[in-house]
């Protein structure tokens, strides 16, 4: 009888000693602090991202036109403007309803002198392509290009 007690209390003990020390864990805890960034792309259904406004950003927080040309390097750039995704969209016609109307977004235009292939090499502009790039203003992350041949200087290797 004396075994049983003694398991029974050494049992006891153990499960007020460890629901004592988290009790006292969970009252003492200092929540974690995290750094959000609001307008960063939220990831939707794995594949994604919703970029949602940032139009009230400071100009501090948003990629400079130093940034955004950097990555413009191979064109002769003729403008680079910061711009609400709206009013692009409604220069171009072009939408997606993954980025809000009033996110900022950088519109770069250039030339590039000589060839320019095209994705996967299946397209060629001959001379002085104009492309059009468009990124976003607070991550750099590019919504596109769009490219634009003069007449008579496009081949096509489409079959």
């Amino acid at each position: 009888m004396v075994n049983i007690f003694t398991i029974t209390s050494l049992s006891a003990f153990v499960f007020a000693s460890t629901t004592s020390l988290l009790l006292v864990q969970t009252v003492t805890a200092k929540p974690v602090q995290t750094k959000k960034q609001v307008n960063q792309p939220i990831l939707f259904n794995s594949r994604l991202q919703i970029y949602p406004a940032n139009n009230s950003l400071p100009a501090s927080r948003l990629i400079t036109i130093e940034g955004v040309i950097k990555k413009s390097s191979k064109m002769q750039i003729t403008e680079a403007k910061l711009t609400t995704y709206e009013e692009f969209a409604a220069k171009t016609g072009e939408y997606k309803s993954s980025i809000s109307n009033n996110r900022m977004v950088w519109i770069v235009t250039g030339f590039v002198q000589g060839e320019l292939r095209m994705a996967k090499g299946r397209s060629v502009c001959t001379d002085n392509a104009k492309l059009v790039e468009l990124t976003d203003a607070e991550t750099g992350d590019s919504f596109g290009r769009s490219i634009y041949c003069p007449p008579n200087n496009q081949m096509n290797f489409m079959p």
